[in-house]
């Protein structure tokens, strides 16, 4: 008696050619397509997503951090408020911060992403109000992969941009916490 196996039957070793496969590589269905455009899209929206949920948490951590940072510099020395490195450190604080926020911030894409491709901007509607009177007759004359081209090409580089924005954030961090330890390393003997 076999033993039968779950894991799928393997491709034998042979080339391809022996295996009698056409030497152009096989073509996307208009269904398979518009499939990868629909999870290349909710790809792109959980990542955004993910961006600035990270970013959320990343100040309310960097926020809170602050105050046991506070109270070891002001234990190493009572008068530490006064001295004119810690406005340097408040405005360092605060522009940390701020680059957090620049990850929230929107993004425009870029006209030429789409200028290629014939879409009609049905995806997302920037006026509703004026799209109204001719949405109907645009819906009826649409083509759909190429609106869910271009909606993919404006998230990817919403993706992208976010992302960078999201590594400045962290790497002010990391320059906040290294100036944090240079300005203790300052104030430690209070003199």
């Amino acid at each position: 008696m076999e033993a039968v196996s779950d894991a799928p039957p393997r491709l034998p070793d042979r080339p391809a050619a022996s295996l009698g496969l056409d030497d152009e590589p096989p073509f996307a269905t208009p269904e398979e397509r518009l499939e990868f455009l629909k999870h290349s899209i909710a790809f792109n929206e959980a990542t955004i997503r993910a961006y600035d949920t990270k970013s959320q948490i990343g100040i309310a951590a960097f926020v809170v951090s602050m105050n046991p940072l506070w109270s070891i510099l002001s234990s190493t020395c009572a008068d530490v408020a006064s001295r004119p490195i810690v406005a340097v450190l408040l405005c360092a604080f605060i522009a940390t911060i701020m680059v957090y926020c620049y990850v929230l911030w929107p993004i425009k894409p870029l006209e030429d992403l789409v200028k290629n491709i014939r879409t009609k901007g049905l995806f997302y509607l920037q006026d509703p109000k004026t799209a109204s009177s001719t949405f109907v007759s645009k819906l009826q004359e649409l083509s759909v992969e190429p609106e869910l081209t271009a909606e993919v090409l404006k998230l990817s580089f919403i993706r992208a941009h976010k992302g960078r924005r999201l590594k400045y954030a962290l790497w002010a961090t990391g320059a906040f916490y290294s100036f944090v330890f240079v300005v203790f390393l300052m104030v430690r003997h209070c003199g």
